[in-house]
């Protein structure tokens, strides 16, 4: 693999940071991927506040899966995928969390 170039930067000198604009859509971009439209639609007064943003989509997701584990235990066969769906999601948000704390640092 040859050099690597562009605005993360080379192999050659240090990377550039990003402006803080690019920061936030990056993070959007990678939220709402996460979440998905619903939910993300959701939280779109909240774009310039990344760290609201990422828990407001907790609180949400956390309840989705709360609804998923009550549909699970009605014996609901849908409650399950529901349920492992925001597992899924909540452990991707918390490795979010870190990098937004990191990338706050």
């Amino acid at each position: 693999m040859g050099p690597r170039y562009g605005h993360l930067g080379s192999i050659h000198g240090p990377m550039t940071r990003p402006n803080d604009d690019r920061i936030k859509h990056a993070f959007n971009r990678v939220l709402e991927s996460v979440v998905g439209q619903h939910h993300a639609a959701a939280t779109t007064t909240l774009q310039d506040d990344p760290n609201g943003r990422l828990s407001r989509c907790v609180e949400r997701v956390q309840a989705e899966a709360s609804e998923g584990a009550a549909l699970v235990a009605e014996c609901a066969p849908h409650g399950r995928v529901m349920l492992t769906q925001a597992q899924h999601k909540l452990a991707t948000l918390e490795a979010l969390q870190v990098l937004a704390e990191a990338a706050n640092a």
